[in-house]
């Protein structure tokens, strides 16, 4: 009795330590689609903003560390550099300081960032670019004049739905909020009768935040099967100014090695999940 105990615990222990060892890769794919003059769904109601459990943001550091190269490189997009700084001819390196917020120096985010190689499984990392396979995917996209606004992937443990992490993406163009001035509207006489009639009250400016073309979140867990919870805002510039958000949100069951499609009127997205080391 007390090796039949023994044996059902050996196997409980191995098979806990072979779930914890399975990683994986995916590669995602994000492309817009044309304009479909005929759509008949309406994105103009108000969504809440997009909530994800162990968020894990792994493009800010890299696409941050990429352009602070290439501000030291002479890259004028990142360049602080003021009139006495020429002069003087001062280092670039000593310009391209930590005072630049260099993420949202970009006009447009690079298609994909440039992570490092690696081959590890200690926590989850970005693929290297020459490490991504979608390569006739994107020549098929670009034969449809289809533009692709991201092109990633990452390597994870494989995990539970409660302790798995959802990636941050984003991606394309930097949309730039609108400054809004509005004169401020005071409510008090007693406060008013103390303010000189002909002295003008500067305006309160309000700006709301900038927003990239994509932003949203991409979870994937296991349970048996391997399950992607995907959650996007496609955000687009109207005639008018204002920014209009189309939300992308799927859920889908998938198998490891086959190339699944996520179609929407506002964009599409390629994904494969691949074994990694077992």
């Amino acid at each position: 009795m007390l090796l039949k105990k023994s044996l059902i615990l050996l196997c409980c222990v191995f098979s806990s330590t072979a779930f914890a060892e399975r990683w994986f890769e995916v590669e995602v794919l994000i492309f817009k689609q044309r304009p479909a003059p005929y759509l008949q769904e309406d994105f103009s109601l108000d969504k809440e903003p997009i909530k994800a459990k162990r968020s894990v943001d792994l493009l800010t550091p890299l696409y941050t560390a990429q352009a602070k190269q290439e501000c030291i490189n002479g890259d004028t997009r990142f360049n602080s550099q003021s009139l006495t700084d020429s002069v003087i001819g001062a280092n670039r390196s000593n310009l391209c300081d930590g005072s630049i917020d260099y993420l949202h120096s970009y006009s447009a985010l690079p298609l994909s960032p440039i992570a490092p190689v690696k081959d590890d499984m200690e926590q989850t990392y970005l693929l290297a670019p020459e490490q991504l396979q979608f390569i006739s995917q994107q020549q098929e996209l670009a034969r449809k004049g289809l533009k692709p606004i991201l092109h990633t992937g990452w390597r994870f443990e494989g995990a539970s739905q409660s302790r798995s992490e959802s990636i941050k993406l984003f991606g394309g163009k930097l949309l730039r909020a609108p400054v809004i001035a509005q004169t401020p509207q005071y409510t008090n006489n007693d406060f008013i009768s103390l303010v000189n009639t002909n002295q003008s009250i500067a305006p309160v400016v309000e700006q709301a935040a900038d927003q990239w073309e994509l932003d949203g979140s991409f979870n994937i867990y296991l349970r048996h099967y391997l399950f992607i919870n995907a959650s996007f805002d496609v955000n687009e510039r109207q005639a008018n100014g204002e920014i209009q958000h189309a939300r992308f949100a799927q859920f889908k069951r998938v198998i490891s090695g086959d190339i699944h499609y996520f179609d929407h009127p506002k964009m599409g997205m390629i994904v494969q999940i691949r074994k990694f080391k077992h």
